[in-house]
């Protein structure tokens, strides 16, 4: 796996020489990077709490599940594309769960606007991650992956 050379890494793309596992692992590493350059840590002007660190861990460790578990879906049906599926199919199946994610929202903060007092949020500067935030985003992720296994596991051959 080449990390900083770029051009030995366009000739095995070129001669089609990156395994399914190989590419898998880029993939993977792209992906807790990303995670990880999200981070609320590394934003200015935000309050970092506990539940900050929890959802950026178990965000982390849920994707990485995830996606080796997709992967190995993948590997089961056809072993084909995984990185062309898991970026074409990805785009509809996040669409779809923005849309879960915002109705979600929009209950949640209904609920939230009827039974917390008034004078917290008056009181309150910055908002800070909850349990509850850290419970949504995990359910959230898990939905995408599950959801995101089942559609491949139609790649079988019949």
């Amino acid at each position: 796996m080449y990390i900083w050379k770029v051009s030995p890494l366009i000739e095995q793309l070129k001669t089609e020489s990156l395994s399914q596992k190989e590419q898998l692992k880029y993939f993977l590493t792209y992906s807790i990077l990303m995670i990880l350059a999200t981070d609320p840590l590394l934003a200015v002007g935000l309050e970092y709490g506990f539940y900050d660190t929890i959802n950026t861990v178990i965000m982390s460790l849920l994707t990485i599940i995830g996606i080796v578990y997709c992967y190995k879906v993948n590997k089961s049906t056809d072993d084909k594309d995984f990185i062309l599926r898991f970026v074409t199919l990805g785009l509809p199946i996040i669409v779809r769960l923005i849309v879960l994610a915002i109705v979600v929202g929009i209950v949640f903060g209904l609920i939230g606007a009827i039974f917390i007092d008034s004078s917290y949020l008056e009181e309150s500067e910055t908002y800070q991650t909850t349990f509850v935030d850290v419970s949504i985003t995990s359910v959230l992720i898990v939905v995408y992956y599950y959801y995101f296994a089942r559609k491949l596991k139609l790649f079988a051959k019949s």
